[in-house]
C-alpha cells in the first residue's frame, strides 16, 4: 500500500516561473551597471551625481543639505563623499558668512577637468549602450522607469502616511 503525501509545512510558495519580475530584474541591473559603470567610466554613479552637480553650479557653490536635497540621498552620504574629495582636492569648502556651523562646496579646477573627462566617458558609455540596444528601446526603458519611479513615490507617500510603513 502507498503512503500518503503529507504536505511539508517547511515548504515555501510555489514559483510557477509566468510570473514577472520587473523589480527584481531592475535591482539586479542596477547591480551589474553601477560595477561596470564604475569601471568604465572611472568613477562611481554616486559620485559622478555629485561632481556633476556642482559643475552645472558652477561657479556658484552648494551647501551639503541642498546637495542631499537635490540629489535624494541622506546628507551624512554627502558629507562621506565631500571628505574624500576634499582630501583629492576636488572641491573646497568655504564656510557661510551667515550661519559658521554651516559651509558651502565648490568644485576646485582639477575638480572640473575631472568631471569634464568622466562626463564625456560616460557619455561615450551612453551612446555604445544604444548603439547596442537601440533607440526605441531605451526611449521606451526610461519611460518605463520614469513610471516606475512615480508609483513608488505614491506608494511610500501612501504607505507612510497609513501606517508608518515604506
Amino acid at each position: 500500500m502507498m503512503a500518503k503525501r503529507i504536505p511539508d509545512k517547511t515548504e515555501g510558495p510555489r514559483h510557477t516561473g509566468g510570473e514577472s519580475h520587473l523589480l527584481r530584474e531592475i535591482m539586479r541591473t542596477n547591480q551589474t551597471l553601477l560595477s561596470v559603470f564604475t569601471r568604465e567610466v572611472g568613477m562611481p554613479a554616486a559620485r559622478l551625481a555629485l561632481v556633476r552637480l556642482l559643475a552645472v553650479s558652477h561657479p556658484d557653490s552648494l551647501g551639503v543639505t541642498e546637495i542631499a536635497r537635490r540629489l535624494g540621498i541622506d546628507a551624512a552620504a554627502v558629507t562621506r563623499q565631500v571628505q574624500d574629495m576634499e582630501a583629492e582636492r576636488l572641491i573646497v569648502r568655504h564656510a557661510d558668512a551667515k550661519d559658521g556651523r554651516r559651509s558651502s562646496l565648490k568644485l576646485t579646477s582639477k575638480g572640473l577637468r575631472l568631471f569634464e573627462q568622466v562626463h564625456e566617458r560616460a557619455h561615450e558609455f551612453e551612446r555604445l549602450f544604444g548603439k547596442a540596444v537601440g533607440d526605441e528601446e531605451v526611449a521606451t526603458t526610461v519611460r518605463v522607469l520614469e513610471q516606475v519611479r512615480v508609483v513608488i513615490g505614491e506608494l511610500c507617500q501612501r504607505g507612510s502616511a497609513e501606517d508608518g510603513r515604506w
